[in-house]
């Protein structure tokens, strides 16, 4: 009995969307072949962003695949049926109680052979290089968990829909060797099933990008209308092509006639038809029909789709500006770009803050004086608003980029499918390489802890270089920048080198070493940059050198955030010293000139000749006080002679 949502819902719900941005590029849009999609994990504090892995394991006949609640704050799951990382451990137990796991909420009939991969809140990757990247939706139906009245919609007090995306994810990369295989396999599942999305504002519907080495497919679920099923479809990315999908369903034209590119449950039609929403001989929008407009507000997710679609294709020329992206056809779903692309202009893509355009959020007084992008969240009080939103976002947990390849001779199929895991946000994280035949976790990945600062957790690391950066983000972030692009370099030939050693040698320990000594070694660098960074620059100073030759340089503040804030209508100076009068010792020597006023960044030619001007004020001052006195002392003299 799930209902229509009303659009008059969307403004009454609260602003505090979370939100992942996705990318998806075809083998024939990037310059080596591979095919590319990302994805952006941008949550709260306490979501859980460790990735782990899931061994792959053999089932009896009759197995039951148990489903979990995805409860995505940590820990999103304890489990013994999911390999060591999933197991109960200290931090585990300090939440839920020593040796406590998550009941299963159902089962499915569980297969023969499941394979292994690498997990977050959603599924990641598996060994046959499967890949997958999430973003949550608006939808025009809702429903709730089994059993549970979260989230359930009016007139329903327990819900029937038994899978969310993230089981859906995760089931997929357990069973299938190619992305067509995966979507056709969620989609049956949720189909038969049931399926219930995040609960959160708005957020009622699910998106991913589906990918393997030859092929990405963009696959849309919600919902039915009875709250028992659900409602998807799923289209094949142009592999010449790029897409962008950020919080809001984007697929417009669904042909179910299109075997090859198009795919959909049974009642996608019907019950657009039932509500009127769409006539048969009409082209079916899905977008139209069934997303309940952009997640958050207006921009939200409009304006990370048109970044990114710009930073492809800056030909087209496409505008900022729109009505409606429910109703409108702002911009093409897929655009050609303009030319080939490579993974780390999608890095950059993931650290973008709209920079060099009328939106780059490192201008304005809300940058502060040291021009950061980041807009934190505001408390509820007397003033009310909202930011911009940029691709590139403080609150990421973790962003990755998965690049996939055919294998070949000297890059077997465990080198050929790589997660680029940035275990923060990306604008102050590197990403580091996991190959999908990584039989393991890596430990400065899967470490986490929402209320302790982790020594060895990478995303600790990332958050504490963030924090510092809001300093000076304009003169500190440049520094990160570098280690980033220095690091990921570093990396990729560590991938290359280690993938044809492993093809030539078929030594997978050797081949896992190199990775959990680079993983090891960037956290180790992390925590020295965080410490580079407080030194250089502190009290707001640039300090260049170890030795007492180096003086600090005073950075001040821009110009125009000082007009901005009144600094020009600041307190007056003091007033100068009137004619015949010695300054007050006791408050110091009221001259335009004090010691303490010299600016630390001039010469040192400039800085002796100012030292010797203010010692001659000093000087004179005192020449002036000892005058005064010996007057007063003569005036007193001549006083008591009198008497």
């Amino acid at each position: 009995m799930a209902v229509v949502l009303l659009v008059l819902v969307c403004t009454l719900l609260t602003l505090s969307a979370s939100g992942c941005t996705t990318i998806a590029a075809g083998r024939k849009a990037t310059a080596d072949g591979s095919v590319i999609i990302g994805h952006s994990d941008d949550g709260d504090p306490i979501a859980d962003g460790r990735l782990m892995f899931v061994p792959a394991a053999d089932h009896p006949p009759g197995a039951k695949r148990y489903i979990h609640n995805t409860n995505y704050e940590y820990p999103r799951s304890v489990s013994f049926h999911r390999g060591p990382d999933y197991e109960p451990d200290e931090f585990t137990d300090a939440v839920l109680g020593k040796n406590n796991v998550r009941e299963s909420i159902g089962s499915i009939p569980e297969v023969a052979h499941t394979f292994a991969y690498h997990d977050t809140d959603y599924g990641a990757i598996n060994e046959h290089n499967v890949a997958i990247a999430e973003s949550t939706c608006s939808s025009m139906f809702r429903t709730c968990q089994i059993n549970t009245d979260i989230g359930c919609e009016p007139g329903r007090t327990k819900g029937k829909a038994l899978l969310d995306v993230g089981t859906l994810s995760e089931v997929a990369l357990e069973r299938t060797t190619t992305a067509r295989q995966a979507v056709q396999l969620m989609g049956e599942l949720a189909y038969k099933y049931g399926f219930y999305g995040s609960q959160d504002a708005n957020g009622y519907g699910e998106a991913l990008q589906v990918a393997d080495p030859n092929e990405v497919w963009t696959f849309h679920v919600l919902a039915d209308d009875t709250g028992t099923k659900a409602i998807w479809a799923a289209v094949r990315v142009p592999d010449d092509q790029v897409t962008v999908l950020a919080n809001m369903f984007t697929i417009r034209k669904v042909d179910v006639n299109d075997t090859q590119n198009c795919m959909a449950s049974p009642n996608m039609y019907s019950i657009a038809a039932k509500y009127g929403w769409w006539r048969p001989g009409e082209v079916f929008d899905f977008t139209r029909i069934y997303s309940n407009g952009e997640y958050g507000y207006k921009y939200y997710s409009g304006r990370r789709m048109w970044r990114i679609l710009t930073l492809a294709a800056p030909s087209l020329k496409l505008e900022p500006d729109y009505t409606d992206l429910k109703y409108d056809r702002s911009w093409p779903w897929s655009v050609k770009a303009d030319q080939l692309i490579t993974r780390e202009q999608v890095f950059s893509w993931y650290r973008d803050w709209y920079s060099g355009t009328q939106f780059d959020m490192t201008k304005g007084l809300a940058a502060g004086y040291g021009g950061s992008p980041d807009r934190f969240s505001s408390i509820d009080g007397p003033v009310h608003g909202t930011w911009e939103r940029s691709i590139a976002l403080y609150r990421s947990n973790f962003v990755f980029v998965q690049q996939l390849y055919l294998p070949e001779k000297t890059r077997p199929r465990e080198a050929s499918g790589v997660l680029w895991f940035a275990a923060g946000p990306a604008h102050y994280s590197p990403f580091l390489p996991v190959p999908s035949g990584l039989m393991r976790s890596l430990p400065p990945l899967a470490t986490f802890y929402p209320w302790r600062s982790l020594q060895g957790s990478m995303n600790w690391a990332c958050r504490k270089v963030m924090t510092i950066a809001q300093t000076r983000f304009d003169f500190m972030h440049p520094l990160v920048a570098e280690k980033q692009q220095r690091l990921e370099a570093a990396a990729s030939k560590k991938l290359l080198d280690a993938a044809v050693r492993f093809a030539e040698a078929g030594d997978p320990q050797a081949f896992q070493q190199v990775f959990v000594d680079h993983v090891s070694k960037a956290l180790e660098e992390w925590h020295n940059l965080a410490d580079d960074m407080i030194f250089s620059f502190s009290d707001n100073t640039r300090i260049t050198g170890t030795s007492a030759s180096s003086m600090p340089l005073a950075l001040g503040y821009p110009a125009e955030w000082l007009r901005g804030v009144g600094y020009s209508q600041g307190p007056p100076p003091v007033p100068p010293i009137r004619p015949g009068e010695c300054p007050n010792w006791d408050e110091g020597c009221n001259s335009e000139l004090k010691f303490t006023d010299i600016p630390h960044n001039v010469s040192h030619w400039s800085y002796a000749f100012y030292g010797a001007l203010v010692c001659f004020t000093m000087m004179a001052c005192s020449l002036c006080r000892l005058t005064k006195a010996r007057d007063l002392q003569a005036q007193d003299s001549s006083s008591y002679s009198q008497l």
